[in-house]
């Protein structure tokens, strides 16, 4: 038996005061871009700068119903990331760093206020080795390992967090290959493991998270020498959360769609636009429309 529908919303915002996190579904380190599995030549460096923006326009408890009536979200974030390219083992790998911050604005669920939040989320560390790498055929496969220590802004007392409050984990494998002399394609997988968080509101209850598991796709078309489209795909599942041992509603069930298009200005300086859309999320927030624009700058 479900609860009742005062007690539905009650339960809708209190998860969310409680949720560690509510990270915009447009900037998750582990998303992949068309070419991303692809490694530079060893010695490379690589600044990137990130902007996304997320409109959320739904909210459904997972097991429950969905609210879309004074229901949703805005996000804008900024992001800035490095890479360093070497040879580990006569391999190709590298390291990076990412750390994203900006707002999460407007926040609501059948017209309950979440409030807003502006902040940093937690730094994420990154290693990534290539044991296969043919470059004459175009084909690639990575082991990327990732970190977030609890670095992020955090306040228990907040509806909305950038920061988690908690150590996750991950470990990504991704394969780029490309087929003849303008299309290829890049598949990845990871899964996530989450540490608990110990000061959850209200009252330091302990929330807990059981492993999400991630697949993305993307199909890239070269037009033109530094000129590509791609169309692609991301699934989310698993991620059940758990408050002081009940379940708190929350997910990380998602699928979604995507579309880029990049263009470099020059040899070593590229931009790249991204548009999203969430066909169905399952225990959160469904973005209906995302963007994510980056400029990246090799030397």
């Amino acid at each position: 038996m479900y609860p009742s529908r005062s007690g539905v919303i009650s339960m809708c915002v209190l998860l969310l005061a409680t949720l560690a996190v509510v990270v915009p579904r447009s900037a998750r380190a582990q998303e992949i871009e068309p070419n991303d599995l692809v490694p530079l030549p060893p010695g490379s460096n690589v600044i990137e700068g990130y902007y996304a923006y997320g409109d959320l326009t739904e909210f459904n408890v997972a097991n429950g119903p969905t609210f879309a009536d004074k229901t949703g979200m805005q996000v804008n974030l900024g992001a800035g990331r490095y890479l360093h390219y070497f040879t580990l083992g006569g391999h190709p790998a590298a390291v990076q760093i990412l750390q994203t911050f900006g707002s999460e604005s407007g926040g609501e669920i059948n017209g309950a206020s979440l409030g807003s939040t502006f902040g940093a989320a937690d730094i994420a560390l990154n290693a990534a080795l290539w044991p296969y790498a043919d470059r004459a055929r175009g084909r690639y496969l990575v082991v990327v390992g990732w970190l977030y220590p609890p670095s992020g802004s955090y306040d228990p007392r907040s509806a909305l967090n950038l920061g988690e409050n908690r150590w996750k984990g991950n470990l990504q494998i991704g394969w780029h290959q490309t087929t003849g002399r303008r299309f290829s394609y890049d598949l990845a997988f990871d899964t996530t493991i989450y540490g608990e968080n110990g000061d959850a509101y209200p009252g330091g209850l302990k929330l807990t998270q059981v492993p999400t598991y991630r697949v993305q796709a993307w199909a890239n078309w070269r037009w033109a020498p530094g000129i590509e489209t791609s169309l692609g795909y991301e699934g989310l599942f698993g991620g059940k959360q758990s408050l002081g041992g009940v379940a708190n509603g929350q997910k990380t069930e998602e699928q979604r769609v995507r579309a880029a298009a990049s263009y470099f200005i020059t040899p070593t300086l590229q931009v790249l636009l991204e548009i999203n859309h969430d066909l169905q999320v399952v225990g959160g927030f469904r973005q209906e429309f995302g963007a994510v624009f980056r400029i990246a700058m090799v030397f």
